[in-house]
């Protein structure tokens, strides 16, 4: 085993990269009740991914289009055609939303408190919020901070995002001088791929054993039949 890990040119690229933030510390989370203050380096910095998740039974998490999420929603819906049990069906159907992926939005931006990179996440409702006010102050993009804003809980919950109009005196001279030094940058969005951690096939599984669900009916190599006994549905 060589103790040689880069040459040539990947390894002068190594030694001269500048360090790069770590990726894990850019993920902001959007706490009700809390304001960032921010500079939009373009209304386009945003990526949209999938992500399952069932409140108390598992965390979110970010999925590939094969995911095992998805595969068993279908399992159940396809459970619910054929029941002739009009309640059983509707349980059925109620369980497959839950574990159908849905649709969620990283928007990035500049966070003014320390001038580094930070990325949000927030649900298609958030983001539509978001999406909006992008397009409405289109034009103020580059020339003022913006306020990213969370309040509310649960289906209540509220996000907005809205120009600071007079920056001298609603921001800090630390914050006027990190919205200053993004003058020209481009948000990195290498880093929409890494603040995101897409759990293992293994996991997955987990979660579904978790949720109740038979994972036999997957047929994934590794997971054993269960009983009829031991059939959740």
């Amino acid at each position: 085993m060589s103790y040689i890990s880069k040459r040539g040119v990947d390894a002068a690229k190594s030694a001269t990269a500048e360090q790069q933030q770590d990726a894990s510390k850019a993920l902001v989370t959007l706490k009700s009740g809390t304001t960032l203050k921010v500079r939009v380096l373009s209304k386009d910095d945003s990526a949209e991914y999938f992500a399952a998740s069932v409140f108390k039974v598992f965390n979110t998490t970010p999925v590939a289009p094969d995911n095992l999420y998805q595969k068993a929603a279908n399992i159940l819906f396809e459970q619910a055609k054929k029941t002739k049990s009009d309640a059983e069906a509707e349980e059925l159907k109620t369980q497959a939303r839950q574990l159908k992926p849905k649709p969620r939005y990283l928007f990035g931006f500049i966070n003014l408190e320390n001038g580094e990179p930070i990325v949000v996440d927030l649900s298609k409702a958030q983001a539509q919020v978001v999406y909006q006010a992008l397009d409405k102050y289109e034009k103020k993009i580059g020339k003022v901070a913006f306020e990213l804003s969370k309040s509310g809980t649960g289906t209540s919950t509220v996000v907005s995002l809205s120009p600071i109009l007079d920056m001298d005196e609603d921001l800090t001279d630390t914050e006027r001088e990190n919205f200053a030094k993004a003058d020209g940058k481009e948000f990195p969005a290498e880093l929409f791929e890494k603040v995101l951690y897409m759990k293992t096939e293994a996991e997955q599984i987990e979660d579904l054993k978790t949720f109740g669900f038979d994972v036999s009916l997957l047929g994934v190599d590794g997971v054993e039949s269960e009983s009829d006994d031991n059939l959740p549905f």
